[in-house]
């Protein structure tokens, strides 16, 4: 039976061995891989030449020539300013517009009678006596009788202790006071010990240091003033060290400025008036456009557009709109509503506030018995509804089978996946024998008789076999 690596039992091109090698690997080319045969080795000496320039610089030995692209491309040429189109003058068409539309055709105006009320001659009849009766409510919805809900949770009495309370907790049982004996101070006594020999006051100060008698304070006799003989000199050190004194004054260097003064005539001739003279110029020419002239000939109005799409004579669509009776009448507009009827304006005076003769509003003992005007109007009628003018939506519907057929359905048809047997190695029929130097993990198929080689079943007990080997 031949062994196979993972690399070459798997069909998707996903699955590959962890190459992971787990003893010293030996010199020699890998025959389970496939990069030795794709990629093989070439002498790599050679140093393929750089296609950078040199970094020289280019010096022309001939004149610099001025022609540019742009003068040699761009000749100047004599311009002709393109002629002005000049509008005819409006001219108003002869004959009257046709004002006829096709709204004033299809919905011409009609005179209709006025739209009768859709409400009832008959009045709504009341009973006055008491209902005597169960309503559908009372009857449909009708209150059970259900029992409490349970709550779930049991309800303990209070039940009281039958012996009588001694009076203690559970602190002042549980810590009891205990004795403790008092602990010896290691402070010394305080006896002071008291000597009958007098104080003896004689320190090293009153010893060494012998009381003098003081000397009197030397007092400076006060001089009375005296007037100085000598007479003030007031002058200060500035007045005395810069003095004074008479000097001449320097010339002046600066040019006469009395002007310069001559019988002859002024000259007035100057590089201006004499490089630049007067020349007689001509006018500038104003550039007169040409006048419109119309093109001989009649101009073919025909385009690709007329020519393809001719007109045809349709007839007009029809109109959705329902014929409308119309609404225009000739007897008189009726301006009575039910407002203007039931609230009416009645003469009333005004209440006067204060008046002790008026008396306060009294409330009637009888019930009315009579009719409001509500009541007596407004009449409740019964009319049948309008007939609604939309078309119907109602679906339509077909006894034919629904043909579900698709182009991806009839073109594209399934075909079956077969799994890579790399995926599950001992699911598919084979048994793992050993990993290689390189990590390599060898597998074959189950008809392999494992008698004269022992077979492994896991790559880990390989590796602990060949490391014990070689320890």
């Amino acid at each position: 039976m031949t062994r196979q690596c993972i690399c070459q039992i798997c069909t998707c091109g996903r699955h590959r061995c962890p190459h992971k090698p787990h003893n010293p690997v030996s010199k020699g080319p890998c025959v389970l891989s496939e990069y030795t045969n794709k990629y093989k080795s070439y002498p790599g000496n050679l140093m393929r030449d750089s296609f950078k320039p040199k970094e020289q610089m280019i010096q022309g030995t001939g004149t610099m020539a001025d022609a540019t692209t742009h003068r040699v491309d761009f000749v100047p040429r004599e311009s002709v300013r393109p002629p002005i189109h000049q509008q005819e003058p409006y001219r108003k068409p002869s004959g009257g517009i046709d004002l006829l539309t096709s709204y004033t055709k299809d919905y011409p105006g009609r005179k209709a009678e006025a739209v009768k009320s859709f409400r009832g001659d008959h009045t709504r009849h009341v009973p006055s006596g008491e209902f005597r009766g169960n309503p559908t409510y009372a009857d449909d919805f009708r209150k059970w009788d259900l029992p409490a809900k349970d709550q779930g949770k049991g309800y303990h009495t209070y039940v009281p202790p039958s012996a009588s309370f001694d009076g203690l907790s559970t602190f002042a049982r549980d810590f009891q006071p205990k004795k403790v004996d008092v602990r010896q101070s290691l402070r010394p006594a305080e006896n002071t010990q008291r000597s009958d020999a007098p104080f003896e006051d004689r320190t090293s100060h009153k010893v060494s240091y012998i009381p003098h008698a003081v000397q009197a304070r030397y007092v400076r006799e006060q001089q009375p003033y005296q007037k100085s003989q000598h007479k003030f000199d007031g002058l200060t050190t500035f007045q005395r060290d810069f003095m004074n004194k008479n000097a001449a004054r320097p010339d002046n260097f600066k040019p006469d400025a009395t002007p310069m003064k001559s019988d002859l005539p002024f000259e007035d001739n100057t590089t201006f008036k004499s490089d630049y003279k007067k020349w007689d110029c001509k006018p500038m020419q104003s550039h007169v456009p040409d006048s419109y002239q119309k093109p001989a000939g009649d101009m073919d109005l025909y385009t690709t557009n007329r020519l393809a799409y001719q007109p045809h004579q349709i007839r007009p669509a029809s109109a959705r709109r329902p014929v409308s009776q119309g609404r225009k009448s000739d007897a008189p507009f009726d301006d009575r509503t039910n407002y203007t009827s039931d609230f009416r304006k009645w003469e009333s005076m005004p209440e006067r506030r204060g008046d002790p003769s008026q008396r306060p509003y009294e409330k009637p003992e009888i019930p009315f018995a009579g009719t409001t005007n509500y009541r007596a109007q407004y009449i409740p009628k019964h009319a049948a509804p309008a007939k609604s003018m939309g078309p119907d939506r109602t679906a339509r519907q077909s006894s034919d089978p629904f043909d579900d057929r698709t182009f991806y359905k009839l073109d594209f048809t399934a075909k079956e996946a077969v799994p890579c047997p790399a995926v599950n190695l001992p699911a598919s029929g084979f048994n793992f024998t050993q990993l290689d130097q390189r990590g390599h993990e060898l597998w074959v198929k189950n008809a392999w008789s494992g008698e004269t080689e022992r077979v492994i079943k896991t790559p880990q007990q390989q590796i602990s076999i060949e490391q014990a080997t070689y320890a």
